[in-house]
C-alpha cells in the first residue's frame, strides 16, 4: 500500500470519528426538564384553549416549579399546574393522569367496551303521531359488542315503530346525554338523521373535515363505522325536534350539532353545558397521559361552535321535565307532515 493511500485513510478514519463525536445523543425523554418540556409543547401545540396569562408566563412558572424535580414524577405538579390553567380558560376536557391512573382507565375502558352493558335508547309512541327516542351517553368504541348492542337496540326499536304505526315526527331527546363517544349515539338516530354530512371538525391547523352519514356507515375525521343492521332512511323524511339542556355535553352536544341545518327540524329545552368540542390524548414517556381539547364543532352549514348551543325554542324546567316533551310535540303536530296526517 503507497503512503498516500495510507494517508488518506487515515484521514477519513479521522473525519468519521469527528464527525461521531459532534453527534449528540438523543435526550433521554425520562429526564425531569426534558419530560416537562414535552409534555408542555404537546399543550401548547395542539390545545384549542390558551392560559389566561399567556403560555411564556405559565410555561415559564412551570419549569420554576420544577427546578429541583429528579424524576419525571416531580414535574407531576407543574404539568397539573398548566392542565389547571387550561380549565380555567374554559378546557373542561383538560386533564392528566400518572401512569398508575393512567393504565387503570385504559383497563377500565377496554372492559367498558367489551362488556358493561350500556342502556341503549329507549324508543316510545307520544300522541299516537310523534316517535320518541331517549338518547343516553355511551363511552364504547363504535366497534365494540357493547356499542353494537347499544346501536342495533336502537334501530331495531326504531325500525318496529316507523313500521306499525308510521309516526308523522320524531323527538330527539338529549337532555341526559353527558357524552362519551358520539358514533354509537349518531349511528342510533341514522334513519331519522338523513343521509350527508354531520358535524364537522377545526382545529389549530384549520378545519378538518366532516362526518357523513351514508348507507348506514358514518365515515370521515380519520374513521368509518357501520351499524350492525341497516335500516333505510326514513322517507319521506320527518320533522324533527331535538332536546337539549345543560346536561347535554360534549358528545350529547356534539349529536344536537349534527341536527342543526337538518331541514324541518327545531330544537327546545334550555342551553347546553357548553363542551362542543373533541379531546385528544397523549402519552408521555413513563406512561403518564395529558388531554387537551383539540376541536372546535362544526355543523353541517359550517358554524362552529365555542359556546352552550341555544336552543330555538327555550322551555325552563329541569328533567323530568313535561313541558318540553309537549312543547316538541305541539310544534311536530303542526308542521306539514303532520298537519297532512289528521
Amino acid at each position: 500500500m503507497g503512503a498516500t493511500a495510507l494517508t488518506l485513510i487515515v484521514v477519513s478514519v479521522a473525519v468519521l470519528a469527528a464527525g461521531c463525536s459532534s453527534r449528540k445523543a438523543a435526550p433521554n425523554p425520562l429526564a425531569p426538564s426534558v419530560y416537562l418540556d414535552h409534555a408542555l409543547a404537546l399543550m401548547r401545540a395542539n390545545a384549542i384553549y390558551a392560559p389566561a396569562s399567556g403560555w411564556g408566563a405559565v410555561t415559564a412558572e412551570a419549569h420554576k416549579m420544577a427546578v429541583r424535580a429528579k424524576s419525571p414524577a416531580d414535574t407531576y405538579g407543574a404539568i397539573l399546574y398548566v392542565v389547571g390553567q387550561l380549565t380555567q380558560a374554559g378546557d373542561a376536557h383538560a386533564k392528566f393522569e400518572n401512569p398508575l391512573t393512567a393504565k387503570l382507565m385504559a383497563q377500565g375502558g377496554a372492559a367498558l367496551s367489551g362488556t358493561t352493558p350500556t342502556p341503549p335508547p329507549s324508543v316510545s309512541l307520544v300522541d299516537r303521531r310523534v316517535g320518541d327516542v331517549e338518547v343516553p351517553a355511551i363511552s364504547s368504541l363504535p366497534a365494540s359488542p357493547n356499542s353494537r348492542r347499544y346501536v342495533s337496540t336502537a334501530l331495531s326499536s326504531i325500525s318496529s315503530l316507523q313500521a306499525k304505526d308510521r309516526p308523522c315526527g320524531w323527538i330527539v331527546d338529549l337532555r341526559a346525554n353527558t357524552g362519551g363517544d358520539m358514533y354509537p349515539m349518531l349511528l342510533s338516530g341514522g334513519p331519522i338523521l338523513g343521509e350527508g354530512r354531520l358535524i364537522g371538525f377545526t382545529g389549530k391547523s384549520g378545519f378538518s373535515g366532516y362526518v357523513s352519514y351514508r348507507d348506514s356507515t358514518l365515515s370521515g375525521d380519520g374513521e368509518r363505522a357501520r351499524a350492525p343492521l341497516k335500516v333505510a332512511v326514513f322517507s319521506p323524511a320527518p320533522s324533527v325536534a331535538v332536546l337539549i339542556g345543560p346536561a347535554t355535553v360534549s358528545s350529547g352536544e356534539a349529536v344536537a350539532i349534527a341536527f342543526r341545518g337538518r331541514p324541518d327540524t327545531r330544537s327546545f329545552g334550555a342551553s347546553t353545558g357548553g363542551v362542543t368540542n373533541s379531546p385528544q390524548t397523549y402519552r408521555l414517556a413513563d406512561g403518564a397521559t395529558v388531554r387537551v381539547s383539540v376541536e372546535w364543532d362544526v355543523d353541517r352549514r359550517g358554524t362552529v361552535y365555542k359556546h352552550p348551543i341555544k336552543p330555538d325554542a327555550a322551555v325552563s324546567g329541569h328533567l323530568p321535565n313535561k313541558a318540553v316533551v309537549q312543547a316538541a310535540g305541539k310544534w311536530l303536530l303542526s308542521t306539514a307532515a303532520c298537519s297532512q296526517r289528521q
